[in-house]
């Protein structure tokens, strides 16, 4: 089918300038959130990878101050991840309209849109328009240049996307939690906490117990092993444990900063939004969970 785009318009501009969180380009931090997904993807087991023939897709939630990807699925049927991305620090350009109050809902194929953001990872800049193809289909059109021996080579690729209609786009929203209680900082090298459940994995372990509780000190004055001998602190602890056939493991990550303003304050202590020192993005992961009454999990790194 084709979808006209005459009063809907889309045009974006990224730049590889290495100002992104983490010293890497925008187009580098989308990729990124690309490759998480496509390994959330990976996890899928056989017999639901045929239930489910239809290629994996992601939903591009476009607004005036806003770039969100959601994707529904992964390790979990129940299970979604939201990335947000705030328009003014991912784009050096930004223009967007449309009659739905100038917001846009596209669905993309995964492979596609990583396939093109690995591609355009390394050029300086890539630029980013919604139109209809060839075809008359509505695509997401991506030109950029890359490095050549003599000259640089201009590429240009397409994306097919699908727009969603507004009916259909309102009921695609990020799940409601509710506001934490207790919040944990996990540790800045997230690649530590990688590395034991990848060791805990190797053993052969299937599931993994996590366990999280807040750190107490001796009070002044008091004698070890009486009542009232400890106070609470301002760190938590944060265990994993792991049982396999013939081993157990534990591994243990001490004094997290615990935060318990609530989530709203933290966010707004960190520039509105749950994310890394640079303030560029959010990512959130929710699981629905096995139990009822047991809410969602969300963790902020």
């Amino acid at each position: 089918f084709s979808v006209s785009l005459a009063r809907m318009k889309f045009k974006a501009v990224m730049e590889n300038d290495g100002m992104v969180a983490g010293g890497c380009g925008a187009q580098s931090m989308v990729l990124h959130v690309l490759q998480a997904l496509q390994r959330l993807e990976r996890a899928l087991d056989k017999k639901q990878a045929q239930r489910n023939a239809t290629p994996p897709s992601v939903v591009l939630k476009l607004t005036p101050e806003s770039f969100a990807l959601a994707h529904r699925g992964g390790a979990d049927e129940g299970s979604c991840t939201w990335s947000h991305f705030v328009t003014g620090q991912l784009f050096s350009e930004y223009r967007i309209e449309s009659k739905r109050d100038n917001q846009i809902d596209l669905e993309a194929p995964l492979a596609n849109l990583l396939h093109v953001f690995s591609s355009c990872s390394s050029s300086d800049r890539t630029t980013i328009r919604l139109a209809n193809g060839s075809d008359g289909r509505p695509i997401l059109g991506f030109e950029f240049a890359l490095p050549g021996n003599v000259a640089d080579h201009r590429v240009e690729q397409d994306v097919p996307v699908r727009v969603i209609p507004e009916e259909e786009a309102a009921t695609i929203r990020e799940p409601a939690l509710p506001e934490p209680e207790y919040q944990i900082e996990l540790p800045q090298s997230l690649g530590k906490i990688k590395n034991v459940l990848e060791r805990m994995k190797a053993v052969g372990a299937q599931h993994i117990l996590m366990e999280v509780a807040q750190e107490r000190t001796a009070t002044p004055g008091s004698v070890a092993g009486t009542a009232g001998s400890s106070a609470p602190s301002g760190r938590a602890w944060m265990k994993f444990v792991a049982e396999a056939e013939l081993v157990t493991i534990s591994s243990t990550f001490p004094s997290l900063r615990l935060v318990m303003e609530g989530s709203s304050v933290f966010a707004a202590a960190h520039g509105g939004v749950f994310c890394d020192p640079g303030d560029h993005c959010r990512v959130t992961h929710r699981v629905h969970p096995a139990e009822p009454g047991l809410g969602g999990l969300r963790a902020f790194a």
